[in-house]
């Protein structure tokens, strides 16, 4: 079994197709092919499951998969550590990210990130939290975010950022704080609400904190459902209602004054991004220097990112 047996197994797993697995390791299809044959011949076992639209992993290859990428991260990490090389660390991240993180958050992040590293590409995808930790246990992606806790022995979560949700209303509409604060609840029941869509963590947050404040979702005025935290700025900045936000990403319209932001006190209105990865894949140079400034950026590195490692399976 070669490195180069491996890394071309892996690319055409993570590309889903040999054509793609050979432009981007730079080798012929009819290499690419002899590789994962060889690999097949070896194991004794089919790896891929090829159709007429695109090429999966068979069981046996999701396992030889994760076992390769984990490999080809320790080979990194031994050539990095025996040349002790200093110059600028090169390559990709992938990461798999909430609406909130994707759009308010890693644009930041990433920015100061590659003043440092800015040979280290990224490439940052989109979807709902439950998308995430499904994107992550196919092992597609090096990395998730998330703005809800993650159940599940297979990922580590590390918090990283501290955020809240905050109440958000049209500029033009009249609130009586102090009745507010005193009857929130009655507030909420009476104003037209724009709701976030199924599978985000914002949802599941604004429906845990209004469920501690005791109110049910059905018993609001819920006059429409957007499944991206852009579109409800945008759906409360010209009037359609009120709603609840991540508090970084209110900000920006805030500060523009297309909309009134309130910040309510209670505990249970406050919650954290995570950072998530499979527990059993070691980290490559590259990943492993990304999460280190992650966790410094907010945190300033007191949080233990690496937890003892146990078989998820």
């Amino acid at each position: 079994m070669e490195m180069k047996q491996l890394e071309a197994f892996v690319a055409v797993v993570q590309y889903n197709s040999f054509s793609k697995a050979a432009d981007m390791i730079y080798l012929s299809q009819p290499t690419i092919s002899a590789h994962i044959s060889s690999l097949e011949n070896e194991i004794g076992a089919q790896l891929l499951i090829r159709s007429t639209k695109a090429v999966y992993p068979t069981q046996t290859g999701k396992e030889l998969f994760h076992r390769a990428k984990s490999i080809l991260a320790l080979r990194d990490e031994a050539i990095s550590s025996v040349s002790r090389i200093d110059r600028e660390l090169k390559g990709e991240i992938s990461i798999l990210a909430s609406t909130v993180p994707a759009q308010f958050l890693l644009p930041e992040i990433i920015t100061a990130f590659q003043k440092q590293y800015p040979r280290i590409v990224f490439h940052i995808h989109q979807a709902g939290s439950q998308q995430v930790v499904e994107g992550l246990l196919g092992y597609r992606y090096d990395f998730g975010i998330v703005g809800t806790s993650v159940n599940s022995r297979c990922l580590l979560t590390v918090p990283f950022y501290h955020d809240r949700l905050v109440l958000i209303t049209p500029k033009s509409m009249p609130v009586n704080k102090g009745a507010m604060y005193r009857d929130l609840p009655a507030f909420l029941r009476q104003q037209p609400f724009v709701m976030r869509g199924d599978g985000s963590g914002t949802r599941v947050e604004m429906e845990q904190l209004l469920y501690k404040q005791g109110i049910s979702v059905q018993n609001l005025n819920i006059v429409a459902y957007f499944h991206d935290t852009q579109s409800i700025l945008s759906a409360v900045s010209q009037g359609m209602g009120i709603s609840f936000v991540s508090k970084v990403a209110a900000t920006a319209y805030e500060k523009t004054g297309q909309i009134k932001v309130y910040n309510l006190e209670q505990q249970a209105f406050t919650r954290q991004f995570h950072l998530v990865f499979k527990k059993e894949v070691v980290l490559s140079p590259v990943q492993r220097v990304f999460v280190t400034y992650l966790e410094n950026y907010f945190t300033n590195g007191n949080i233990a990112v690496y937890s003892e490692q146990r078989d998820c399976r």
